[in-house]
This record gives C-alpha cells, structure tokens and sequence, in this order.
C-alpha cells in the first residue's frame, strides 16, 4: 500500500487549488496528533495570516475521505500516518494562504454574491431542486460545521480559484499541431518475451532448509493478543438502542471489576470473531484496556486486552510449502533478470509494428492488463534498449524506429487541455516558489 501511494503521492500534494465543497457527504476524520506550541488555535501564520489549526484538521479529513472512497478498506489511519497525511494536509493550506496574502496586496475579494453563487451550485444543499436553508444547515451541522465558518472558508476557496484564473494560457495553433503529432508519436518495436513457465528450478530439502535459515525473519506468527470477553446476548423485544444501554452497564461494571469477564481466547488480524473496523481498534490497544461495547451479529461485546503475544519464527516443517514457493519465486527472478541482461547485450526480437497510445498491435503472450503495462512503459521510454519486469514475465524491447504522428485535429480538445494543464501547473509552482520567498511561513505545528 505504502508503495503505491509513494508511487501516486504526486496526486496529494501538487493541487493547490483547494475545494472547500469537498467535505460534503464524507466523514469526518479526525487526527489531533500534534501539538500547536503557540497556542490551541492557530498552527500557523503565513505573511500576516494566521491559519486556524481546524483549517488543516478539515484538510486532513478531504484528503483522508478522498483516499478512503478511492482505496476502500486498504486505507486507514495507520496507512495515513506512515503517508504522512497531516503533514500534506498542512502543505496544502500553507500553499492556500500564500495565495490568500498574494490577493489582499492586488486586491482580489470574493463578494456576497459570489458565495451565493457557489452555494446553489451544491446538489447536497438542494431539496426539491432548489437551495434549501435548512438542509443547507443540516448537511453542515452533520459534517460539523458551522454557516459563519463554511462560508468564509468559500470566500477564501473563491478568491484562491480567481488568481487561478490568472493562470489560463491561450494555446497557439501552432502549439496544437506541434504537440498533437508528438503526444500521438509511433515508436516501431522489437520484442522480446521470457515467460518463467519456460523455467525449471530443482529443489532438495537440504537447499529449502538453507534458504529458510537465511531468511527466518520473513517466517514469523502473526502478532496475537490474548483478550477476555463477555457477550451480551440480544434480549427478546429488545431494541438495539435498549440493548447498548445494557451492553454499557455490563461494560462500566466489568472496568471497576464489579464482574468478572467468562470467556478468554487469542486474536489475529486475520481473525473474524469481531468486525474488521473493531478488530483494529482491539489491536491498537494496550494490554489491560477494556473496550466500550462492541457490536456484531445482533449481539454486544465487552473486550480487554489481556497481553499481547509477540511474533514467533515458525519451525521449517510448519512452513515448508512457503519457503519451496519462495525459493523457486526468488531463483526464476533472478535466472530472469540474468537472461533480460543477456537479451540486453546481444538483442534479438521479433517485430511487433509502431506503437502509439492509439495504436497497439496484438501481442502474443501477453494478457491485456500486461500488454497495457508494456505499451505505457514504451511511451515513457528514453532509452533504445529496454527491460520491464512483469512478476511472472520479463519483457526485453528495443525501440528501432520513431515517427511524428499526422496532426488530426479531432484530437485538438485532449491535446489542448493538456497543453493548458501543464503550462498552468508549471506557473503555479514557479508562482508558490515566488510567494513562499514574499511572504514569511512560521509553523508551530511539532511532533509531541
């Protein structure tokens, strides 16, 4: 997970175009692992501008709701945290208020009107097809916000979008033709294809036990937790509601000790007696806590951790059939890798035609998802020669001919928000490098 957003971190941080709309119809994460040394208040002062640190706390929670929605289950707290998240959060309002201090010195103000314009504009403060005040005061009061506070936060969302506006560059006919016949280039390809089903590795159980004493530390248990639980069975005619009340009690008395728990088991992460959210919770916490009730099934459960049980090295004969998997995975890689060096320096290829992000030829031996992983990789090429590793296929490509494509002027809408897009991600950051040089940035935001 961590690779793949270290991959796709560029999609955090390069926006600056900041949408304060964006909360509605997401939850609310919290983060408050930060202390704010000048005061509760404020996290930041950028020119003469102090940043409220509820300004980066709903950053954090778009940003969190944005990459949940995206990654499901896979993201969570934890993944947020080892990303980094509060402090890109940070970045991000640190870049809005540069910009906010750039509009005040030439002027640039959000009126009455502006923001009423906005306003009607989100479906989710509409009923029946028209803005609506209560549900406008509804949907916030969800999302735990205030009017004064949401709507000065869309003045400020306005005036950063009208210096973005600044940055519209026209794209000149010559542009167009230009890069629409470079963007749609052909690159003429030889190939190369080694499929490690083409690869036999042997294996003895004197080298299985070698390669297991060399790599003990990636055979270990998962981390346990002993815990002691209590279940509060549903009563008949028994509302939800009723039953948490009754779960909770059970829960006050067993944390004074007024009861004691009945039943004791170990947990993994991988276990499914609690519900996945929960089972987080339960293995993020400390040896003797006891948990507020939890629910799954129709029934209510008191948890305490009683200790926690650390990872143990597995004995070779509980894990044989990985380590033989392993074993082999690792030798084929590296025959692999061995014979894409060789292929390198004596190539030899079969022609498979120009390649262009129009026009992909069909290649034998490759499923699509593979097949469209080659074709970026040879459009992003720069060298002549060139190896792409599949997991289970190593792919050697040299790259015999390149060719202009002919300019279609059906492609000029693509072409044209893309020129527009790069020239005005290169001036905002040449315009933020500028402003962070104007404007003195102080945070107080530390880790504790």
């Amino acid at each position: 997970m961590i690779t793949w957003m270290q991959k796709h971190k560029k999609w955090l941080i390069v926006t600056i175009w900041i949408s304060t709309i964006a909360f509605v119809g997401a939850g609310f994460v919290g983060w408050g692992s930060y202390d704010y040394g000048k005061s509760g208040s404020t996290i930041a002062i950028v020119g003469d501008k102090e940043i409220p640190s509820k300004d980066v706390q709903f950053e954090y929670s778009n940003l969190y709701g944005q990459y949940q929605q995206m990654l499901g289950e896979n993201f969570n707290q934890e993944v947020a945290k080892q990303f980094n998240l509060e402090e890109i959060a940070l970045q991000r309002v640190v870049q809005k208020y540069l910009i906010l201090n750039y509009a005040d010195d030439i002027g640039l103000i959000a009126t009455d009107k502006d923001i009423a314009s906005e306003l009607v504009k989100v479906s989710a403060f509409n009923k029946n097809g028209k803005f609506d005040k209560n549900t406008y005061l509804s949907v916030l009061k969800q999302n735990r916000r205030t009017a004064p506070e949401f709507e000065e936060q869309l003045k400020q969302d306005i005036i950063v979008n009208k210096v973005k506006d600044l940055f519209q560059t026209q794209v000149e006919l010559n542009e167009m033709e230009n890069l629409s016949r470079l963007i749609y280039s052909e690159d003429k390809v030889s190939l190369n294809i080694i499929d490690n089903k083409e690869i036999t590795i042997k294996t003895t159980n004197n080298l299985l036990k070698e390669f297991w004493e060399k790599n003990k530390e990636n055979y270990k248990s998962e981390t346990g937790f002993e815990i002691a639980y209590n279940k509060v069975d549903t009563i008949d005619n028994k509302t939800k509601k009723e039953m948490k009340k009754i779960a909770l009690k059970k829960y006050l008395n067993l944390k004074k000790q007024k009861e004691e728990f009945k039943n004791t088991t170990t947990i993994y992460s991988s276990s499914t007696l609690f519900n996945q959210e929960d089972l987080k919770t339960i293995i993020s916490g400390k040896e003797g806590t006891v948990f507020k009730p939890f629910y799954k099934d129709k029934n209510y459960f008191v948890v305490k951790i009683i200790k926690k049980i650390l990872p143990q090295t597995l004995a070779y004969n509980d894990v044989v059939s990985k380590v033989k998997a392993d074993y082999i995975t690792t030798k084929k890689a590296k025959i692999l890798a061995q014979k894409a060096k060789t292929l390198e320096e004596n190539f030899k290829g079969k022609n498979i035609g120009f390649i262009s992000r129009t026009n992909v030829p069909t290649i034998n031996g490759l499923t699509e998802i593979e097949k469209n992983e080659f074709v970026k990789n040879v459009l992003g090429a720069t060298k002549v020669i060139n190896t792409l590793n599949l997991g289970s296929k190593t792919l050697v490509y040299k790259i015999t001919d390149s060719r202009l494509a002919k300019y279609d002027s059906s492609k000029d809408s693509l072409v044209n928000s893309t020129i527009s897009n790069l020239k005005a991600s290169s001036l905002s950051s040449s315009f933020l490098a500028k402003l962070a040089t104007e404007y003195e940035v102080k945070s107080f935001m530390g880790n504790n």
